[in-house]
């Protein structure tokens, strides 16, 4: 059975809220990835460091969120990939540019907000 061919803006009406959907689990691994963030510029002297995070460990927790990271990375990654490769007139950079957005300005959002 041959593959189903979609179309660019079908892609767009699944993309879009399964990826605001894929935001909510992928709250934590942002917020790790920001926690190393600023770990690492705190060490390279481009920012201030909390000091409970450093006396705490800080190296636990960003290898952690590391791992956590790359696990949402490659659900997410796959999921899209399932349709996404299935319309070969889609614009595939603009498409992957905005599942990273949707999927990262919410939790940034979310965690700053806080």
């Amino acid at each position: 059975m041959p593959r189903r061919e979609l179309r660019p803006h079908q892609v767009w009406l699944i993309g879009v809220p399964l990826n605001l959907l894929l935001a909510i689990p992928c709250a934590y691994p942002v917020a790790f990835a920001m926690l190393g963030t600023q770990v690492l510029a705190g060490e390279l002297g481009w920012g201030t460091i909390d000091p409970t995070v450093v006396d705490d460990g800080a190296g636990f927790v960003i290898g952690l969120g590391l791992v956590s990271l790359v696990f949402a990375g490659l659900v997410v990654a796959g999921l899209n990939a399932l349709f996404a490769f299935r319309a070969p007139q889609l614009k595939a950079g603009r498409y992957w540019l905005v599942v990273a957005l949707l999927v990262v300005v919410p939790g940034i959002v979310h965690w700053t907000t806080r």
